[in-house]
């Protein structure tokens, strides 16, 4: 109670939501009561008093693309196309026998171990990627190197496997392919502009209506990872990363 009329009483405080957070069965009950403190503060003009940190770099822009996030009943699927995907969600025993899995990616991880078909693909280094931080702001990098051997770029694997399957893409370079992200999603062709999520105005929506949902007592606020040594093996690229294992070393020496 002292900590939340403190919380109260400040104009520049921030809260941060772990992504993780949004999974659980009763996160809309928790968000409307991290919305209902938010709102009885007095933050500036302009000041962001909620806010979500998002676990994974690319996890962005993909909400803003469409892409719905979890894992879908996968029984009945024939072929499965895994695009980067290492986290080990997604294993053999929950798809069919005869389901054909193709993963595209540049470490070869957890997907790559699951799939009958690996397409190589260039790592962030190799290829010039359009990227949303957690903030909103599209940011654009440029190639530092070549894919090496037969890697290629995603997009140009997928264009490749369009025309293959008699469906081609309408895209042939880099610039077409950005101005078809620029017309399902606008913003990321605006390099350094803030685009206003709309995730908290949903979230105030639901406190207006006056619904109030439960949360859970049994299931408390654990964070996924709480151990200094997992920190440095989070990805398919710091989990092949010979720096982090000598990082994940020294932790267990210090213990």
């Amino acid at each position: 109670k002292q900590w939340y009329q403190r919380r109260v009483a400040i104009t520049a405080g921030m809260i941060i939501l772990g992504s993780s957070l949004l999974s659980r069965p009763d996160s809309i009950g928790l968000t409307q009561i991290i919305a209902k403190i938010a709102g009885q503060t007095n933050p500036d003009e302009g000041w962001k008093v909620m806010n979500t940190l998002h676990s994974n770099s690319s996890q962005v822009a993909a909400l803003d693309l469409g892409y719905k996030p979890g894992v879908p009943d996968l029984s009945g699927v024939k072929v499965l196309f895994m695009l980067g995907s290492d986290s080990g969600t997604i294993t053999r025993e929950g798809l069919d026998d005869d389901c054909v899995v193709v993963y595209i990616g540049s470490h070869g991880d957890a997907g790559a171990g699951v799939a009958d078909v690996v397409l190589p693909g260039a790592a962030y280094t190799e290829k010039s990627v359009t990227y949303v931080n957690t903030e909103g702001r599209a940011q654009q990098t440029t190639k530092a190197v070549n894919p090496p051997g037969v890697a290629r770029e995603d997009w140009k694997i997928i264009r490749a496997l369009s025309e293959l399957a008699d469906n081609k893409l309408p895209y042939d370079d880099v610039y077409q392919l950005r101005t078809g992200m620029g017309r399902i999603a606008p913003h990321l062709l605006k390099e350094g502009e803030r685009e206003e999520a709309n995730f908290f105005s949903e979230a105030a929506k639901l406190n207006q209506i006056g619904e109030t949902h439960s949360v859970s007592s049994e299931q408390t606020l654990q964070a996924p990872i709480n151990r200094l040594k997992d920190f440095y093996m989070t990805d398919s690229i710091s989990r092949a990363s010979q720096t982090m294992a000598n990082c994940v070393k020294s932790c267990d020496e210090l213990v």
